[in-house]
């Protein structure tokens, strides 16, 4: 059976007429207890249609709008969704500290918002106003105020006071953000840490984490990848002979002779080309190699070329086509006592 979802009433607080800014609010699906199908879509890749049945054949539950119809899935059942089909939703794994601002101070506040752009763990609020510092904080119990010594209306120093006199605010913790150097009258009203504006930036975000009890959140170390070829290289220069042939004429070919280096199990490049016509064929061609001389005695592979260059001389890349086991364990043997 689908619970019915009812609207909670708008609640006005009219013990404070203020301009309530927020600005940074994080809307993350870790804080909530339900989750829109579009939220539930996106963690487990899935379209939104399809959240919509399961929660109708009760494989989701959570509540329904009369109204509307929107369904809203509770984070419980989706939990239970995921371990039962042993998933992984990272997202719902971390857990969001609240970090509530109280200043008016734009500069301040913008600089609050470089400090913690980087934290994962970390949700931010904003209010202008002494009223507003109390309300939220006896409204949504953030784990840790940075307050600015100057409010527009209430000082900070009664702020702080009325926090520390409720019970309700004991694990509350307060960081001051103080106009000169001299921070002891903030530790005096009841903050647990004291800033000057000066060294702000370059302290605040280890006195954040260590008053929230995270870890110091270190850069990425970045990851450096060794290329490893699947064929190795053999250190083998060997002059070839080569017959150049088209495919719908494989028999008519024309001679020559090039070099070949950076041999490997797949290919070779060959460098100084030379032709006794002189002419590449405009239409597809292949190369026939062989090899006379030490190491490749007898050796003798078609190719496909990959890459041709003409920079004064011509050379070719190419990759062996038609490899008999013999000329390919007569590579294994050269690569094996490289």
């Amino acid at each position: 059976m689908t619970n019915v979802f009812i609207p909670d009433k708008k609640e006005n607080d009219s013990c404070c007429q203020s301009n309530l800014k927020e600005e940074g609010k994080d809307t993350s699906m870790t804080t909530k207890k339900l989750l829109t199908t579009g939220e539930v879509a996106q963690l487990l890749n899935i379209s939104r249609s399809t959240v919509s049945r399961k929660f109708d054949k009760g494989v989701f539950f959570g509540q329904k709008n009369p109204i509307t119809g929107e369904r809203m899935i509770s984070k419980e059942s989706l939990t239970s969704f995921v371990e039962q089909y042993n998933l992984t939703l990272d997202s719902l794994a971390i857990e969001k500290k609240k970090i509530l601002i109280g200043t008016s101070d734009e500069q301040l506040f913008s600089l609050l918002q470089n400090v913690f752009s980087e934290g994962r763990k970390i949700q931010l609020e904003r209010v202008g106003f002494g009223c507003d510092v109390l309300i939220r904080c006896s409204k949504d119990h953030p784990d840790l105020l940075i307050i600015d010594e100057e409010l527009p209306d209430i000082p900070s120093a009664e702020v702080i006071k009325s926090l520390r006199r409720l019970e309700e605010n004991k694990d509350l913790k307060i960081l001051c953000c103080a106009k000169t150097s001299d921070t002891r009258q903030c530790l005096d009203w009841g903050a647990d840490e004291a800033l000057a504006r000066d060294g702000l930036e370059e302290e605040l975000s280890k006195k954040a984490q260590f008053l929230l009890n995270l870890p110091e959140e270190r850069p990425a170390e970045a990851q450096s990848y060794e290329h490893q070829r699947r064929f190795p290289r053999l250190p083998v220069h060997v002059p070839a002979k080569i017959g150049v042939y088209r495919l719908r004429t494989p028999y008519a070919r024309e001679a020559g002779k090039a070099t070949m280096e950076n041999i490997s199990y797949g290919g070779s490049f060959l460098s100084d080309i030379q032709l006794e016509k002189g002419m590449i064929p405009s239409e597809p061609f292949r190369f026939l190699l062989e090899v006379d001389q030490p190491p490749l005695m007898n050796w003798r592979a078609h190719c496909k070329v990959v890459r041709l260059q003409s920079n004064g001389t011509l050379t070719a890349g190419v990759q062996f086509m038609r490899l008999s086991k013999a000329n390919r364990k007569t590579l294994e043997a050269i690569a094996e006592h490289a």
